[in-house]
């Protein structure tokens, strides 16, 4: 039996991790949560955290980074379950964002692709080696958009959206191609 005040011994390979974040001002809202949890018997590890989708693809590809991580620092990986609802939905937001911020970063980077194209077209710099270029940033920006897109929580409107504008620069570098095929002929 445990007297007064006295806490249960967890089983082996049970824990409960604590992400959160507070404010850097007032600063006294940072101490009193860290007090609280080393009251609690809690420890902060230096380790950076991050958080993946559960799943045996998960568990393999960090399988893999566990032995290369390794090799020069410190790994922990634990199996973790949200402890409620809102747990859920929060992790399930913060991961629908960040696949938003890359689909958004993605059409960024299709702008500027098709801005090149346009700078090129007005400054008559049409040649064979600024089409294999812009095919190759092409193959990138797909292969870009193919990662994001294998990761769970992309919204579909946002897949979407970054495909129209993915043809629109395939569009765009036919066109250009085209226009710098006599010039790959008449060499």
């Amino acid at each position: 039996m445990f007297g007064k005040g006295q806490m249960r011994e967890p089983a082996a390979n049970e824990w409960v991790i604590v992400a959160y974040d507070l404010p850097n001002e007032p600063s006294k809202l940072r101490v009193r949560a860290w007090r609280n949890f080393k009251k609690l018997g809690a420890i902060y590890p230096p380790v950076s955290l991050c958080i993946l989708p559960g799943g045996e693809q998960g568990r393999a590809a960090v399988g893999q980074l566990r032995s290369e991580i390794s090799k020069n620092g410190t790994v922990l990986v634990m199996s973790a379950s949200a402890l409620d609802k809102q747990d859920v939905e929060l992790l399930t937001s913060m991961f629908r964002d960040d696949r938003r911020r890359q689909y958004e970063e993605i059409l960024e980077e299709c702008q500027e692709f098709l801005d090149e194209i346009d700078d090129n077209l007005r400054k008559g710099k049409v040649t064979s080696e600024e089409t294999d270029e812009l095919e190759e940033a092409l193959e990138a920006l797909k292969k870009w958009y193919h990662g994001t897109r294998e990761k769970r929580y992309a919204r579909e409107e946002d897949a979407s959206s970054v495909e129209q504008m993915l043809t629109k620069c395939a569009e765009a570098l036919a066109r250009f191609s085209d226009k710098a095929q006599p010039a790959k002929l008449n060499r």
